[in-house]
């Protein structure tokens, strides 16, 4: 009699009209690492929903499309997903470029959007006072924010005020960096040189060329994982003498910390499998349960704690009414894998989820990231002068 209960609810349950989440992610492309990373994080939290019950009694689906990490993709997978999939709700979102791209049609068809990535400003001004856009990710001016606070420490302790710079020309490079230049100057810091590059392109040639003449105690870069590996290599080729290369990807390459041109490059993270969040903690065991290893990519964990929020705050609600929806998920009071999450106006945008503070700096030490600042994170000390 238990068993023939149990198959009549799970037959009623799969019976129910599915409540459906449109997933943009960059699958292929420049941002893939990032994507892929989410596309787990959207599994393993799908698969625990759908165990308790899933949504409003029924079970939860999640459409996934692939964004090829470009404008010219997203927007048409974008449209298709709301439009003849007439998903309830999107989440994902992990470019800048196409997250702004995409803001036309999401206006035009009121989309609810609870959004991962997009650090630049104009995505926060794309989407401006919009009611139904949850931005989970910091803005750049809260990654500012903690760099600056990292570059303090190395000026104290370290003596490195000269800093050249070197960013991708796309809106997550390029938007920014009048005022980052501008605010190190303020602080206190010498930036020796600022050019741009082609993300992907591979050619740092003239950049470390002239850096080795402006004789920088910082390398800073602002690109996306397919940099990583070409920059440190032209580094090593031409005898770049430098006290830290600092990186602020979305993502690294997969399989870098085993390369010995990572040793001592640092970079910022909203999260390491060592974090000694409790929710850390039971994020990592129930990732290696389900996929047999453990990620150091952050946005299998934000792509995680996205969706179980957007699934707990459509069960407060009742339904599936966008307006309903956005009160219950505005009012998110949760610890993460990241620390505790709420929602706030960002100046803005309505609903800001994490901030500067959520930050830390690591480097690549002995084929694994170390954090090493904030101090009272850091599981071991600054190797500075790491390429000298």
């Amino acid at each position: 009699m238990k068993n023939f209960l149990t198959l009549a609810m799970m037959l009623a349950f799969s019976c129910a009209g599915a409540v459906k989440v449109g997933v943009l992610l960059p699958l292929s492309g420049s941002g893939s690492v990032s994507g892929q990373a989410a596309q787990n994080g959207y599994r393993l939290a799908l698969e625990e929903i759908n165990r308790a019950g899933g949504v409003l009694g029924k079970p939860l689906e999640l459409d996934f499309a692939d964004d090829g990490s470009t404008p010219a993709k997203a927007v048409p997978e974008f449209v298709r997903l709301v439009t003849v999939d007439r998903v309830d709700f999107m989440a994902g979102g992990v470019s800048s470029a196409t997250s702004i791209a995409v803001s036309g049609p999401a206006r035009q068809y009121n989309t609810f959007m609870a959004w991962i990535g997009a650090a630049a400003v104009t995505v926060q001004d794309a989407f401006a006072g919009d009611p139904y856009f949850f931005h989970y990710h910091p803005w750049a001016y809260d990654n500012v924010t903690a760099v600056l606070a990292y570059y303090r420490y190395l000026k104290s302790s370290k003596g490195a005020k000269n800093i050249a710079i070197a960013y991708e020309d796309g809106p997550f490079g390029a938007s920014g960096i009048d005022s980052l230049v501008a605010l190190l100057k303020k602080n206190g810091f010498n930036v020796v040189l600022s050019e741009k590059f082609k993300s992907g392109s591979g050619n740092f040639g003239p950049f470390v060329s002239k850096a080795k003449a402006a004789k920088p105690d910082i390398i800073h870069w602002i690109g996306y994982d397919v940099d990583a590996l070409p920059l440190a290599t032209e580094i090593r080729q031409q005898g770049l003498n430098v006290g830290m290369v600092y990186g602020t990807p979305p993502s690294w390459p997969v399989g870098f910390e085993k390369n010995p041109l990572a040793q001592g490059v640092a970079g910022l993270s909203l999260w390491l499998p060592s974090s000694p969040q409790p929710a850390s903690r039971s994020f990592v065991a129930a990732y290696q349960k389900r996929f047999g290893s453990v990620t150091e990519e952050y946005f299998a964990p934000l792509a995680y704690v996205n969706l179980k929020t957007l699934a707990d705050a459509i069960n407060r609600a009742g339904s599936t009414d966008k307006d309903k929806v956005a009160a219950e998920l505005a009012k998110t009071d949760v610890d993460t894998p990241f620390g505790r999450l709420t929602f706030s106006e960002s100046g803005k945008t309505k609903y800001q989820g994490f901030k500067a503070g959520s930050w830390l700096d690591f480097q690549f030490r002995d084929g694994a990231r170390l954090p090493v600042y904030p101090v009272k994170f850091a599981r071991g000390t600054i190797q500075y002068n790491s390429t000298r």
